[in-house]
């Protein structure tokens, strides 16, 4: 009996919801768009509190702040969905990994808020020449919330990519790269200028972000191989 082969059928695997993919994204590019219009003056003779205030008052600094914020904010939203996701969720490293992050996402954005609203004390360090406390708040968040959400990313880049739930090696370059950098210099700016030349390495953490966002909603549907009956 002549045994007939049944043609492929492109049987769906569970992916992840476009919405996720595209909140991810966003976010990404709007961590990008902002952080590039952060304010760059250096200005070693001043006290740190003028040198925050000379960046208050940069007319970029709310628009900047604000896009970085949002983009906190959708990433932090996307990698809680993720958590979630089936792929990602029978994965037990990649779910860790991704809830770790989103967590230290979560924390980051609050961080993004207050260094957000942090200029409207640019008034009182013209008046007293000091460190208010709403902008003290940030610094010392930020020391703490910068590097874990950073190194987060990166371990998430490699998960993620070894795991084949999250990109590709080529994405996880990326967040690697950007993680890295950005959490060396985010978790040292207040104690040491040493590390600062690395602040723009933040892109990367923003173009992981879209990147993996992209490979998401391009992952295509696989076929079935042939059945023979």
């Amino acid at each position: 009996m002549a045994t007939e082969i049944v043609a492929p059928e492109r049987a769906p695997v569970r992916r992840t919801k476009p919405l996720t993919a595209w909140t991810l994204a966003a976010g990404g590019a709007l961590f990008v768009v902002g952080g590039s219009m952060h304010p760059t003056d250096d200005r070693p003779d001043l006290s740190m509190a003028q040198q925050l205030k000379v960046m208050y008052e940069d007319p970029a600094w709310y628009p900047g702040h604000a896009a970085m914020f949002v983009g906190m904010a959708l990433i932090t939203a996307a990698l809680a969905a993720l958590a979630r996701d089936p792929r990602i969720a029978g994965v037990p490293r990649a779910r860790k990994a991704t809830l770790g992050t989103a967590a230290a996402s979560a924390l980051a954005t609050v961080g993004a808020l207050l260094h957000l609203v942090a200029a409207t004390d640019a008034d009182r360090i013209g008046h007293h020449d000091s460190m208010p406390p709403l902008s003290g708040a940030y610094l010392v968040l930020e020391t703490i919330s910068v590097p874990i959400f950073a190194f987060g990313v990166a371990a998430l880049a490699v998960v993620g990519a070894l795991s084949h739930t999250l990109g590709n090696r080529f994405i996880a370059v990326l967040g690697v790269v950007g993680g890295v950098g950005y959490g060396l210099a985010g978790g040292t700016a207040v104690l040491t200028p040493v590390f600062d030349f690395l602040f723009p390495t933040a892109i990367g953490v923003g173009l992981w972000a879209v990147a993996a966002g992209s490979w998401l909603l391009l992952r295509r549907r696989v076929p079935t191989p042939p059945i023979a009956r």
